[in-house]
């Protein structure tokens, strides 16, 4: 028998399942309001790692198929150096531009909408990855983290 002034004390296991659900669903709510969008952050580390396939691929190009010239999407995905949607300029949620330029290349990379990303990049034959916010990255912009 219970003794008459003893009380449960503790929570139910629904009690702490709500307390769970509802803490879960402010941080989704607060991550998109703080704009930490995982999706968007993953879409521009990709980006980032395509542009540096991209620069690979230039210099392999340049030393075995191009005869010291570089080559445009079409002649990388012809040579098997990167991947069909990356050929086809469109990876990820970004567009990706290759231009051939005197003796060398430049690469932009730029989201196709604010939800696929807010920021641009940029590479040259350097090898150097530049980045900013918005559309139109280029030479003057400052490098991006490894």
């Amino acid at each position: 028998m219970r003794d008459a002034n003893h009380t449960n004390r503790g929570f139910s296991l629904i009690e702490l399942l709500i307390v769970l659900t509802m803490i879960a669903i402010l941080v989704s709510i607060s991550m998109l309001i703080l704009g930490l969008n995982p999706i968007r952050s993953a879409n521009e580390a990709s980006a980032i790692g395509a542009v540096r396939t991209l620069v690979t691929a230039e210099r392999v190009y340049w030393i075995t198929r191009g005869r010291g010239y570089y080559g445009d999407l079409g002649a990388l995905g012809a040579e098997k150096l990167i991947d069909a949607p990356l050929a086809a300029g469109y990876r990820g949620g970004y567009s990706f531009v290759v231009t051939k330029e005197g003796d060398g290349f430049t690469i932009t990379a730029t989201p196709a909408s604010d939800r696929t990303g807010t920021r641009s990049f940029f590479a040259d034959a350097s090898g150097v990855i530049r980045g900013k916010a918005g559309p139109g990255a280029g030479v003057g912009d400052p490098p991006v983290g490894n």
